[in-house]
């Protein structure tokens, strides 16, 4: 619970420093047990947004967020190359079958040219 106090308090908008509360003399949705979709969309973010700030860990974040407030947990299903790594958003292969697959297609070029 304290990560995710500290992590609103420092980093959302809408919590006001000064008078401990949200602003527009409300209390902060979240530290109340609610659900706010300010802080979700935009201060916790999609679980694999890329821009995540590096001092946090988001997976203790989301989790301790959904038991506060009772949101699902958020899943992101992970892409993953034929050999079993990761993919990045927009990415078919990762850098390494890539450059092999590069190799395979240029050494068949090279050959069928040579005749």
């Amino acid at each position: 619970m304290k990560t995710l106090v500290r992590f609103i308090k420092a980093e959302c908008a809408n919590y006001d420093k000064h008078y401990q509360q949200g602003v527009w003399d409300e209390p902060c949705k979240v530290l109340a047990g609610k659900r706010c979709s300010y802080f979700e969309k935009c201060v916790l973010g999609p679980p694999d947004y890329k821009f995540q700030l590096p001092n946090y860990d988001y997976t203790k974040l989301f989790t301790k967020y959904a038991e506060l407030t009772g949101a699902k947990t958020p899943v992101v299903e992970q892409r993953l190359c034929d050999c079993g790594k990761p993919l990045r958003p927009r990415q078919r292969f990762c850098n390494d079958c890539a450059r092999k697959r590069r190799k395979d297609s240029n050494r068949r070029y090279n050959r069928k040219r040579a005749g």
